[in-house]
């Protein structure tokens, strides 16, 4: 029911972007995406140990106001998993996740054919999947971050890379922050 809700909002989101695009003269591109995200959970803590991270898949929508300057709020489903083991004890946690990014940008280059872009901000992410934790410890239903990305843009065509920090602890009792890795391929409605 949850995940519902907030496709439900995106798509509202979306269409209310292109209806104010429809009326205004400041530019603003909305498109969709999808790609593959490479997780780890760092932690401090000597007891937990054997840390892998799986790749994941990222899918969202995301609006882009501006000209050379730009505002680029998104709206994404994540996912990814962690192994790892804590007091002799295996754990393979598996996250759900939507994620909203706010971030400004500027265009470095920007041609109608081709635009390279940079852009960072904050990092919303909301869990809506209890994911395996050890005894005592719990994943957070609301973690912040800072996300800084780099991409391309040929005619609709866009590519991108990203790193988001977790600056807040996604477990309190492992000390554990999200950090991942994305590569995105998406489409931007012109």
């Amino acid at each position: 029911m949850k995940s519902f809700k907030l496709i439900t909002t995106a798509i509202l989101i979306v269409l209310g972007i292109s209806s104010v695009k429809a009326q205004s003269t400041t530019q603003i591109d909305f498109g969709i995406k999808a790609g593959a995200s490479f997780s780890t959970l760092k932690t401090g803590l000597d007891a937990v140990t054997d840390k892998s991270g799986k790749v994941g898949f990222n899918a969202g929508v995301f609006a882009r106001i501006g000209k050379d300057f730009y505002f680029q709020p998104e709206i994404n489903y994540v996912t990814f998993s962690d192994k790892y083991s804590f007091n002799a004890n295996s754990y393979d946690a598996k996250f759900k996740l939507i994620n909203v990014p706010l971030m400004g940008g500027y265009k470095i280059v920007n041609t109608e054919a081709l635009i390279f872009r940079v852009s960072a901000g904050p990092d919303l992410y909301y869990n809506l999947k209890d994911p395996i934790a050890p005894e005592g410890s719990k994943y957070k239903d609301l973690t912040a971050g800072a996300v800084v990305n780099a991409g391309v843009d040929i005619g609709s065509l866009t590519l991108d890379a990203r790193y988001s920090l977790g600056l807040s602890k996604f477990n309190e009792g492992l000390g554990q922050k999200s950090n991942i890795f994305s590569l995105g391929i998406g489409f931007k409605f012109q």
